[in-house]
């Protein structure tokens, strides 16, 4: 028959009180896990919140829709009519949305925002910019030897037809798509 003495009860309550400790350990990892999830879900429809409120806002719908409807010929003929230094009201409209969509782009980039909300809220808009602006951007990037001009732009178009193609959409096309 086995002795139970002091030091045998000893180490069985040392043995139970290190699998507490760990299943301890375990409870609170996991909660903590779900609880940085709906951190960051959280914070995702917040920000997702304050994004669809700026996007409502007739300022903001007018001035997205006014750069749309800016004309030109060619690079050239952009850089003369709206150059920052000779058209200042349509430049600050240009760079308005330039900054807005290179924010998206951003915030897309680092997780913070899901491309397939982004696409689901505003990819028309988005695609009918890009469609609008990417010759111009390219302009731009080549005469200013700045190959990052607009990147958080193009990065949120990227995603966006990632999530288009995902989905199996057809591409977009302006009715007044430029040559």
């Amino acid at each position: 028959m086995v002795e139970i003495t002091l030091p045998i009860v000893l180490q069985i309550l040392q043995t139970i009180g290190i699998l507490v400790g760990i299943i301890y350990y375990i409870t609170v990892m996991r909660n903590s896990q779900k609880n940085q999830q709906t951190q960051l879900e959280t914070r995702q429809l917040d920000l997702y919140l304050r994004w669809q409120l700026e996007l409502t806002k007739p300022d903001v719908i007018k001035n997205l829709l006014e750069v749309l409807q800016l004309e030109w010929e060619d690079f050239d003929d952009f850089a003369r009519k709206y150059s920052h230094t000779l058209n200042v009201e349509d430049s600050s409209k240009r760079f308005a949305t330039r900054y807005y969509w290179e924010g998206f782009g951003y915030l897309l980039s680092r997780g913070m925002i899901d491309s397939d909300t982004v696409y689901e809220m505003i990819s028309t808009v988005i695609f009918q910019h890009w469609i609008k602006y990417e010759p111009i951007i390219r302009g731009f990037r080549e005469r200013d030897g700045a190959p990052e001009t607009w990147r958080w732009f193009e990065y949120l178009v990227d995603e966006m037809k990632k999530v288009r193609d995902r989905r199996g959409m057809p591409e977009y096309m302006l009715p007044w798509r430029p040559e």
